[in-house]
């Protein structure tokens, strides 16, 4: 139930969030104002594939595992579904570690 939630709140929020500073970055008339919302967009879209990652978890565990991870964990593990999720938690997780690295130089 807890992954449920941060799932969909991550989801909604960074959602929310992506959409208001692509709708103002175009009036952004200050170098410096552009650079901090480029940055606000890269974090909030690697935080929205995380929140992706973790509904997709939360569905796949309440309905295909269930209480039977143990006896299909080989075929999950191996599966195009985990390479994929893996992939998106992955760029997510690494998007805000490049864009922290960038704040170091601004």
């Amino acid at each position: 139930i807890v992954s449920w939630f941060v799932g969909i709140l991550a989801f909604f929020a960074n959602l929310i969030v992506l959409v208001k500073h692509l709708r103002s970055i175009t009036r952004s008339k200050n170098i410096v104002v552009l650079t901090n919302k480029g940055l606000i967009i890269l974090v909030s879209f690697g935080d929205l594939l995380i929140g992706c990652y973790l509904i997709t978890i939360s569905v796949l565990d309440s309905l295909i595992f269930r209480d039977d991870y143990c006896h299909k964990q080989i075929d999950w593990i191996t599966s195009t579904e985990c390479s994929v999720i893996g992939v998106l938690s992955t760029i997510g997780s690494q998007n805000f570690s490049i864009c922290y690295d960038r704040t170091q130089y601004c």
